[in-house]
């Protein structure tokens, strides 16, 4: 029995993300096998395929952090109740047994991994995964919206919880129609600060607004930190979600308050800023680091989409043919909100 699939042998352009017809994997003791209904890209499915300077991704590999479907096979230890259920997969890879795994800090594990980066991924008709990815399914929740969420809500909610974002506060989403954005601007509001969002066309700033943010920033103006100086009557923002890297720093921290803090979780425009001390330390302010977060804080979030208090913010659905298409809309940065691999034709 074979599946469709993506994989990547060689980092590269498009023409080395392959569509591949490929023996169906069979979990192994402790795993299960997903056939998956949808899927999500992320940045890092960029990454996998074009590579990263300094880091080696295991290829062959099918990318695919995100994916969402119906276990239908288990492995050895695994209880059978699993069998046929519909579930959502935790992206994050942890040994499970270590002592910042029973804290629950599984994500600073040092075996530590994402589906699709440090093993095969969702890019698939099904995939292979530990037992202990499986998340139920929100009733009421598309297959799609659930496939579109996991990734960008885990990190979005570990970064405002790290920051210590209060009621009250401001908070500046960099990039605001992007994935993990969209979910920065939910969040925010949900814990009570004031959101602004910077965004690069129209539509996408209409985005952010329609989510909650109560101001949005053109970030094709060089200077819109003196718009957001404006708007905070010259004090900038509390906290400053950074996701873009090297093209948005300097602004950020021109836009960071006094005793402020900026956390970041990415570097899509590349990764090499500068600061100058000085003004870290005579403001009081703080520069966070986050990647992911803990897995059982996805039970919480899941939870709210289930009660419709956050929601998946949908760009475009492709097939799992057009993943050229989808790859290139992303690296365009054409999307706002998640592109959506739609796996089964169905759902």
């Amino acid at each position: 029995m074979t599946m469709l699939c993506a994989r990547v042998r060689e980092h590269g352009g498009l023409d080395h993300l392959l569509l591949e017809q490929s023996e169906i994997p069979e979990p192994g003791p402790g795993e299960v096998r997903v056939r998956l209904k949808a899927a999500a890209l992320n940045h890092l499915d960029l990454w996998v395929r074009k590579g990263v300077s300094g880091h080696q991704f295991p290829l062959p590999l099918i990318p695919g952090c995100d994916g969402a479907g119906i276990v239908e096979a288990i492995g050895e230890g695994v209880s059978d109740t699993h069998l046929d259920t519909e579930v959502v997969l935790a992206p994050g890879l942890s040994c499970g047994v270590c002592a910042r795994c029973a804290a629950g800090d599984d994500m600073l594990c040092s075996e530590y991994g994402i589906l699709g980066e440090t093993r095969d991924g969702t890019c698939a008709e099904a995939v292979v995964v530990p037992e202990a990815q499986l998340l139920a399914r929100p009733a009421g929740i598309s297959w799609q919206e659930c496939a579109a969420f996991p990734l960008s809500a885990l990190t979005a909610w570990s970064m405002l919880q790290k920051a210590n974002l209060n009621r009250g506060e401001t908070l500046l989403v960099i990039a605001g129609a992007s994935g993990v954005g969209t979910m920065a601007i939910q969040m925010g509001v949900l814990l009570g600060a004031r959101v602004f969002a910077t965004g690069s066309t129209e539509a996408k700033r209409k985005l952010a607004e329609d989510l909650g943010a109560s101001e949005t920033l053109d970030s094709t103006d060089d200077e819109w930190w003196r718009s957001l100086k404006k708007l905070t009557s010259g004090s900038g923002a509390d906290v400053i979600f950074e996701n873009v890297g090297e093209a948005t720093w300097q602004s950020s921290l021109r836009s960071l308050a006094s005793g402020g803090r900026i956390v970041t979780c990415g570097a899509t425009s590349g990764s090499n800023v500068s600061i100058e001390l000085k003004r870290l330390f005579f403001k009081n302010q703080q520069i966070i680091g986050s990647t992911m977060g803990r897995r059982q804080d996805l039970h919480r979030l899941l939870k709210l989409q289930q009660q419709n208090q956050l929601r998946s913010v949908i760009d475009s659905v492709h097939a799992l043919e057009d993943l050229h298409a989808a790859h290139q809309r992303m690296e365009q940065r054409e999307s706002a909100g998640k592109i959506v691999i739609r796996i089964d034709p169905d759902c």
